[in-house]
């Protein structure tokens, strides 16, 4: 196995996704145990990744813009190039990303064959195929592909995060200012995507579940989204006949280290096919994953303990952000679905 002494690992740059790229972040470390690492990540995300052991640096990197934004790829190149980096794992596909790790002058650079960026790599790998397609793979799986390239040992695939004891403390006095009893389970409901409306669901069906999770399991319901969806989370309140908690409304905001405390601590995850199903994933959390416009494939793992809900339609997967026709993968999910899928889940 080639020894590497520094190695740059460009994170992806979705929640989800970076949250899934957790063992590989791991495998590289146990891998190269002397070797000085530095991730580079979006600062929107880098709260995942907090109090976990793998960096010896955490550089930010602005992924807004694309190619256009080419002050910002030189500033992070000039940063990263400081370093002589022996190798760059580059696990998202973009174009911008691959342009970044060839000006940080990384002498190896080990990414995907995408978008037209072979000639930036040095290893530039095939995507899966099958029948010569392209073959949707657990995201978490293909990261660690790129890790097998440079040497590394897969011990294991189970992401990872970490909540430190103040982060704790953070999140209690957070839900007790929105008026959560610390003393009674909370069933997470997380209506937020920020991929596109492709993915929502109706509120109104969210607050038929969280009543019905009030009423036959004694839970208290509480609500989570980004700050852009707060008026989602006031509607899906609003229309409930029992109490909902609005965790998205009021101060201070609600972070992305307070929603893993959170799911580390509910009784119950619903939600989106978005970030926080995979938080529950790595803290082995009860969770009930909302599934529509997406391929399965790119998520399904059995370590998940949980249930996803879907209706096969014969225009879907079609991976899209906002529906060209009438939305009949997500119209079709009934509450009584998911309900059912949260009593199966809880009886897991």
């Amino acid at each position: 196995m080639s020894s590497f002494g520094r190695i740059l690992i460009r994170s992806p740059n979705w929640v989800g996704d970076v949250v899934m790229a957790t063992p590989a972040f791991r495998c590289v470390r146990e891998s190269f145990p002397d070797a000085r690492i530095v991730l580079a990540i979006r600062p929107y995300v880098k709260k995942i990744i907090d109090d976990a052991p793998w960096f010896d640096d955490v550089v930010p990197c602005d992924d807004a813009g694309g190619l256009s934004s080419l002050p910002a790829i030189l500033a992070v190149s000039r940063r990263l190039r400081r370093e002589p980096f022996d190798v760059a794992i580059v696990l998202p596909n973009s174009l911008k990303t691959a342009v970044e790790a060839r000006l940080a002058g990384a002498r190896r650079r080990v990414g995907y064959a995408r978008d037209g960026r072979s000639w930036l790599l040095t290893d530039a790998i095939p995507r899966l195929a099958r029948n010569g397609k392209f073959l949707p793979t657990y995201m978490g799986d293909y990261y660690l592909r790129l890790c097998e390239r440079i040497g590394c040992t897969i011990c294991d695939r189970r992401p990872e995060l970490f909540v430190s004891e103040e982060c704790e403390r953070r999140t209690d006095g957070l839900l007790r200012l929105r008026g959560v009893d610390l003393g009674r389970p909370i069933a997470l409901l997380n209506p937020g995507a920020s991929f596109g409306p492709s993915k929502c669901w109706a509120s109104g069906r969210f607050a038929e579940v969280g009543d019905r999770l009030v009423d036959e399991y004694g839970f208290q319901v509480c609500v989570s989204c980004s700050r852009k969806e707060v008026s989602t989370a006031d509607e899906i309140c609003s229309r409930m006949k029992r109490r909902g908690i609005n965790l998205a409304a009021g101060k201070p905001p609600l972070e992305l280290d307070h929603l893993k405390s959170l799911v580390k601590r509910c009784a119950i995850l619903v939600t989106l096919d978005s970030g926080p199903r995979h938080f529950a994933v790595a803290f082995d959390r009860p969770v009930v994953t909302l599934m529509g416009p997406n391929s399965p494939l790119y998520t399904d793992t059995p370590l998940e303990r949980g249930v996803v809900v879907r209706v096969d339609v014969d225009c879907g997967p079609c991976q899209e952000k906002v529906c060209r026709t009438d939305h009949r993968c997500m119209e079709l999910l009934t509450s009584d679905m998911v309900f059912d899928a949260c009593r199966a889940v809880l009886t897991y």
